[in-house]
């Protein structure tokens, strides 16, 4: 396989020696990767979310992960929310939903007070292509109103 031949293995079999090798020429660059990823003037990590339970309980297992490895994280991105338009009934569904939202949100604003919090729409249609994304991309600067 592609990993076998490139940690020492190949057609002839395993190679020790090859391996070892090759560790130490990546520990450099692993180091420097690392060094950089604990540098918050550097890198920080951006969680992206959904207001449901699960994916609230795994963002909170990543932010206390990336602290412990002292990588910084103070932003989060909440995706796909149902916003209701002024003067408009949802359906049950809809309204049911942002109930469910309104919950999740109400926890990630206790839980994350220190954290710059982005709220994202549902959008009706995928965000594909280079006008869209850039338009979409306005929502991470100024915040979405519906």
């Amino acid at each position: 396989s592609n990993m076998a031949r490139m940690f020492g293995g190949g057609e002839a079999g395993f190679n020790p020696d090859l391996l070892s090798d090759r560790l130490e020429d990546m520990l450099p660059v692993i180091q420097q990767v690392n060094a950089q990823f604990r540098d918050p003037a550097a890198t920080t990590f951006v969680c992206v979310c959904i207001a449901e339970f699960l994916s609230l309980y795994e963002t909170e297992r990543l932010i206390q992960e990336l602290t412990k490895c002292g990588i910084d994280t103070h932003n989060i991105i909440v995706n796909q929310l149902l916003f209701q338009k002024p003067g408009e009934k949802p359906c049950g569904m809809c309204e049911a939903r942002c109930r469910i939202q309104a919950k999740y949100l109400d926890q990630i604003a206790d839980l994350y007070e220190d954290f710059h919090v982005v709220k994202l729409p549902l959008l009706e249609k995928e965000v594909r292509g280079v006008e869209a994304v850039n338009r979409f991309s306005e929502f991470l600067i100024q915040p979405y109103k519906p």
